[in-house]
């Protein structure tokens, strides 16, 4: 059956036979589907889990590392097979677009060997979505973060303030802050900052701190009440365990209107050495009120047990606050930042033409010709990164760029022209491929410098009674901002490029050696 196939790829699709494309993608495929599958096992949410111990990614690490060298090892057993035949230095006869559609053929193979994590990824955020939609999971982020206004957790406001007196800035020290309209005192429920998740931005947390602060002040009940329900509703989903219901709950953290007569109600049953949470997709904020010298732990709030000669500490009451928010916030980080988003997909292509243009180069010259473009080429980098150092501008080595790449490009039209001999061409021809996908990049950098340096960009800070001061720039701010754009547009001046050379260089392939 296999020979039947391969038979009739080499009667009626040579350039697939060829290329060997169609069996090695296939191939590609299924790794694509196996690392698919561990990705979507990998997503798995484990709701009940609390620890706050760091994620170093260690498996991820594995991944990518596995990934890595199949991808290795399947490059070196299909060049192996793809470099035995070739059509293009045997002078078979050929269509116009046939060495186009052979490097698309290159393009596809580099771009599916290239990328068996983005599906390991992909799927491992698929996973965390597919729990809840993007509407539900705002709505559960948000009763959440709410709800870290009222259980133990970090001030808004420090128990220092700087003023500036008789010249000087000094530290003074303070019990009570302003809010609205009266003061409260720093350990009020008042002053109590929110625990946010990257799903939402500054302005939403701050919103939602505020609702909270004002259902506080406006001594709205039921609103407080009705917020713990809720949440209690997602933990017993989940399978969660708490000592206090959400009525015993209000009833230790309500305090009207001072809100400081309150018990502190623990995140966790017990407490980890760790000062802060690494929680994937949740912010972190080091920032809090600073404790009085010589505190000791809140026995209205804490047990302390010793097991072995090591201390632990116990919250008395506690809700599971801290599983929810690792739990949530995977999947709010799934949501607001996946790991296979448009910068990472538009690195794999980048990565996959770079490798299809080698191959590709390779194809059409030779392995001597490939060598010594390589060299040469390395050799030029190394004498333009001294020159730049040398005259310390900092665009230097892109202008060089530029004027390499499209000495190259003029040298390879004079030879098209003359018709005479290739002269070194089979060397530059390489050297062109490698050069072009930067190109455009390259240009774009310069651009940008060089509007700056002729708009005054540089010089635009002023100092004056209300402190430094910056003139706006729109377009090279929107310049900067808006480079995706830019890579975009070269993806396609790539293909392009590559449709108009490609049929060059079959002209190129019939002048004489020398």
């Amino acid at each position: 059956m296999f020979a039947n196939i391969q038979k009739k790829l080499l009667l009626t699709h040579p350039l697939l036979w060829n290329s060997k494309i169609a069996l090695f993608s296939v191939l590609t495929l299924i790794f694509h589907l196996i690392f698919f599958l561990m990705g979507y096992s990998k997503g798995e949410i484990d709701f009940k889990d609390s620890n706050n111990f760091y994620d170093y990614g260690i498996d991820n690490t594995i991944i990518v590392f596995v990934s890595v060298l199949i991808s290795i090892l399947m490059s070196i057993i299909w060049v192996v097979y793809y470099s035995r035949n070739n059509a293009f230095k045997s002078f078979y006869p050929k269509g116009k677009f046939s060495l186009y559609r052979e490097w698309l053929l290159i393009l596809l193979f580099c771009i599916l060997n290239s990328s068996y994590a983005a599906s390991f990824f992909y799927a491992q955020d698929l996973k965390a979505r597919n729990y809840f939609s993007e509407e539900e999971v705002s709505r559960r982020l948000e009763i959440i973060s709410l709800s870290s206004l009222f259980v133990e957790g970090p001030y808004r406001e420090s128990n220092f303030i700087t003023e500036y007196k008789d010249g000087k800035y000094l530290q003074v020290e303070r019990d009570s802050f302003q809010y609205g309209s009266r003061n409260y005192s720093l350990k009020s429920l008042v002053n109590k900052r929110i625990q946010g998740f990257t799903y939402f931005n500054d302005e939403k947390d701050s919103l939602m701190e505020l609702k909270g602060k004002r259902w506080l002040i406006e001594n709205k009940k039921d609103s407080i009440q009705l917020l713990f329900r809720e949440f209690f509703k997602i933990s017993k989903e989940h399978g969660l365990s708490s000592n206090i219901t959400p009525e015993k709950w209000f009833e230790l953290i309500y305090d009207y209107p001072e809100f400081t007569e309150y018990i502190n109600v623990g995140k966790t049953s017990k407490e980890y050495s760790q000062n802060y949470s690494y929680y994937e997709g949740v912010n972190v904020d080091y920032d809090y009120a600073i404790e009085p010298e010589g505190v000791t732990h809140d026995t209205l709030s804490k047990t302390i047990k010793v097991v072995g000669g090591q201390e632990y500490i116990y919250s008395k009451y506690y809700v599971p606050f801290d599983a929810l928010t690792k739990s949530y916030g995977k999947i709010s980080r799934a949501y607001e930042n996946p790991v296979v988003n448009l910068e990472f997909i538009m690195s794999l292509i980048y990565l996959a033409i770079g490798l299809s243009l080698c191959v590709f180069s390779f194809k059409i010259t030779s392995g001597r010709n490939w060598l010594i473009a390589f060299v040469t080429l390395g050799l030029f980098g190394i004498i333009s990164g001294i020159i730049s150092v040398i005259i310390r501008y900092s665009m230097t080595f892109p202008i060089i760029y530029i004027l390499l790449f499209l000495g190259l490009l003029f040298y390879f039209v004079i030879i098209l022209k003359a018709k005479e001999s290739k002269g070194i061409t089979g060397i530059t021809i390489n050297q062109t491929l490698w050069l072009m996908p930067a190109i455009i990049p390259t240009a774009y950098a310069v651009l940008i410098d060089i509007l700056k340096r002729t708009s005054g960009y540089y010089e635009s800070y002023s100092y004056g009674a209300d402190g430094m001061k910056r003139e706006q720039f729109p377009r090279i701010e929107w310049l900067e901002e808006h480079y995706v754009y830019m890579f975009i547009l070269n993806i396609v001046f790539i293909f392009l490029f590559m449709l108009l050379f490609s049929i060059y260089i079959k002209k190129w392939k019939g002048i004489a050696e020398a």
